[in-house]
C-alpha cells in the first residue's frame, strides 16, 4: 500500500485509488456498494471514481445531516441493498464525514448479520474520531448514537486531499477531538495543538497532527475494545457536549459536534478541578484555548436544567447516576467519576 503511516487496519495513503484496487480485489464489481452523502458525492467521488468499474446503481447518495441519521434512512437503505442482491460476499465503502461513517457502518454491520465495510473519512472529525474504533450508530428519540453496534471496518483509509474543500467550522469540529486526545493522554501533543496555526498550515503538517491523534485513539481502543474501562477516557467533554448537541438539535439551532465537545471540555475541566483537583492553571489554559478557537457558547443552549435532563440519557450512566471522564492533570484522565446534579448545576452556571 502507498502508506504514509499505518496502524493495523488504519492507514494514511498517498494513492487512494491504487490502495482501493488492492483491498477490493477479492470482491466482484457488482458486489461493491458505495455510500456517499451529497457533498462527498460531489467533491470526493471525482477523486476516486475510476478505481473500479462500479455499477452506477450501486452508488447510493444518502440524506446528509444528523437529522437523517435515523432508522428511517436505515430501513430505506436496507431495502435498496436487498433489491440489488447484496449478500455476505458484498462490500460497503463509506465515503463521508462522521455522520456517514456512523450510519453506513451501522447499515453494513446489521444487514445480513454483517457485511464487510471500509471507511474513507472525508473530514478531520471523521478521520480522528468517527471512522476509527468500530463504533457505529444512529440517533433515536432525539439522542445521539442511541442505537448501534461496535464492529471494526476492514480498513480505514485517511486521504488528506479530501480535506481541501473543508470549511473552517468543519476543520475546527475535528480539531476539538484532537485537543481532547492531547488533554487525556499527551501533554506535549496538547501544547503542539495549542500553537499550531490553523490559518496558515501545510497539508503535511496537519496530517502529522491528525495521525498523532489517531494513534492515541487506536492505543486506547485496542486496550479496551468493549469500553469497560480506559476507552471511556475518550468521552472527556462528551457528557456535557452530547447534552449541548442534543439540545441544540432539539431547539432548532444545531451545534457542530466538535464545538459542543469543546464547550463540554471547558465545563468538565472545571468539574475536574472541583472533583479531582485539576490545577486552576490547567483549567484556565483549557478555557482560554477553547474560547480563542471556538468563541463562547451560544445563549440559545445555556438552559442548565434542560441539559441535565439530556445528560441522564448518557450511555455511560449506571443506576441513574451521571458519570464523567475527568482530568486529574493534562494527559491524565480518570473514568467513572460520578457527579451530583447540584455539582453539575454549579459548574454549568459558572464556567460557560
Amino acid at each position: 500500500m502507498n502508506t504514509v503511516y499505518r496502524i493495523n487496519e488504519v492507514s494514511m495513503t498517498r494513492d487512494l485509488k491504487s490502495d482501493l484496487r488492492d483491498i477490493t480485489a477479492g470482491f466482484a464489481d457488482g458486489k461493491i456498494f458505495l455510500f456517499f452523502e451529497t457533498n462527498t458525492w460531489k467533491h470526493c467521488w471525482p477523486l476516486i471514481r475510476d478505481f473500479r468499474p462500479i455499477p452506477a446503481l450501486n452508488i447510493l447518495v444518502l440524506e446528509p445531516g444528523e437529522e437523517h441519521k435515523n432508522i428511517e434512512q436505515v430501513l430505506a437503505t436496507w431495502e435498496i441493498l436487498g433489491r440489488k442482491g447484496a449478500d455476505r460476499s458484498s462490500l460497503v465503502i463509506n465515503i463521508g464525514g462522521g455522520m456517514l461513517t456512523d450510519l453506513g457502518g451501522f447499515i453494513a454491520s446489521t444487514f445480513k448479520r454483517g457485511l464487510t465495510f471500509i471507511n474513507l473519512p472525508t473530514t478531520v472529525l471523521a478521520m480522528v474520531d468517527a471512522s476509527t474504533g468500530g463504533k457505529t450508530g444512529i440517533n433515536f428519540r432525539g439522542l445521539k448514537n442511541e442505537i448501534g453496534v461496535i464492529r471494526q471496518p476492514k480498513h480505514v483509509f485517511l486521504y488528506l486531499p479530501f480535506l481541501r474543500t473543508l470549511d473552517r467550522e468543519n476543520l475546527l469540529s475535528g480539531y476539538a477531538e484532537m485537543l481532547k486526545a492531547g488533554l487525556i493522554a499527551d501533554p506535549e501533543f496538547w501544547q503542539d495543538l495549542k500553537h499550531f496555526n490553523l490559518d496558515h498550515y501545510s497539508e503535511e503538517g496537519l496530517g502529522r497532527l491528525i495521525w498523532r491523534s489517531v494513534k492515541i485513539k487506536k492505543d486506547v481502543v485496542e486496550a479496551d475494545h468493549e469500553e469497560h474501562g480506559i476507552r471511556k477516557s475518550l468521552n472527556f467533554g462528551h457528557t456535557i457536549g452530547h447534552a449541548l448537541e442534543s439540545e441544540s438539535m432539539h431547539s432548532g439551532h444545531p451545534l457542530a459536534h466538535g464545538y459542543a465537545v469543546a464547550y463540554g471540555m471547558i465545563v468538565e475541566a472545571v468539574l475536574s478541578h472541583n472533583k479531582l483537583g485539576l490545577p486552576s492553571a490547567s483549567v484556565t489554559d483549557i478555557r482560554d484555548t477553547i474560547t480563542r478557537l471556538y468563541g463562547n457558547l451560544p445563549d440559545t443552549i445555556r438552559k442548565t436544567e434542560v441539559l441535565i435532563e439530556w445528560m441522564k440519557f448518557d450511555k455511560k450512566n449506571r443506576d441513574n447516576r451521571i458519570n464523567f471522564s475527568l482530568l486529574e492533570g493534562i494527559g491524565k484522565c480518570r473514568v467513572n467519576v460520578e457527579a451530583t446534579e447540584e455539582e453539575i448545576r454549579e459548574v454549568m452556571q459558572n464556567s460557560v
